[in-house]
Order: C-alpha cells, then structure tokens, then sequence
C-alpha cells in the first residue's frame, strides 16, 4: 500500500475557513478548531486510502475532475472531492453530502 501526500487546494482553505466561523457562531471558537482539526485528521486518511476507493458514480464530482473520487467524512455530513496525480492525492472541493446526488 502506497502512501500519498494530501495537498488541499486554497478553494478548500476557504471552505474551512468559512467552516470554522460558522461553527464559532453557533458555539465557540474552542469547539471550532477541534471539529476543524477532526475534519483535517479525516482528510489526511486519504493518504493511504485514496488508491482503494473507487471513481465517483456521480457527475457533480466529475465536474471538478474527470477522475473524481469521493470520501465521506465527518459523520456522512460532509464529502470531499478528491483526484490522484502521481503520489499526490488533491482535495478539489468539499461539499455538504446532501448534495452529491447526481
């Protein structure tokens, strides 16, 4: 099993970012950063799992790249959208899994 580097494109820094407000909103900015660093820990899971999921099945993923790969994470509310170029493994997008559904 080969190990892959997870690079996270500056769209999901952005995401994270407006991720961790809201969550500081609707409690603290203590809960924020540990739900934060909880979805960074099941982010970098793709390192070594990335290469056994398969291609999503889904057409929304695929509109981020033709090679699209799907991880649910954070209870199934959230899914990041994932490719594989070479040993690196490039989170694309995470959307809320309500919407992955065509």
């Amino acid at each position: 099993m080969r190990k892959c580097t997870v690079i996270v494109t500056d769209n999901v820094e952005d995401y994270f970012v407006d991720l961790m407000r809201f969550v500081a909103s609707k409690y603290t900015m203590d809960s924020a950063i540990r739900y934060a660093k909880r979805i960074r820990m099941e982010i970098e899971e793709l390192s070594y799992l990335a290469d056994v999921l398969p291609k999503s099945k889904y057409e929304l993923p695929k509109l981020y790249h033709p090679e699209a790969k799907t991880f649910v994470i954070g209870n199934k509310k959230l899914t990041v959208i994932f490719h594989i170029d070479g040993d690196y493994v490039i989170v694309d997008k995470i959307l809320p899994s309500a919407l992955i559904t065509y």
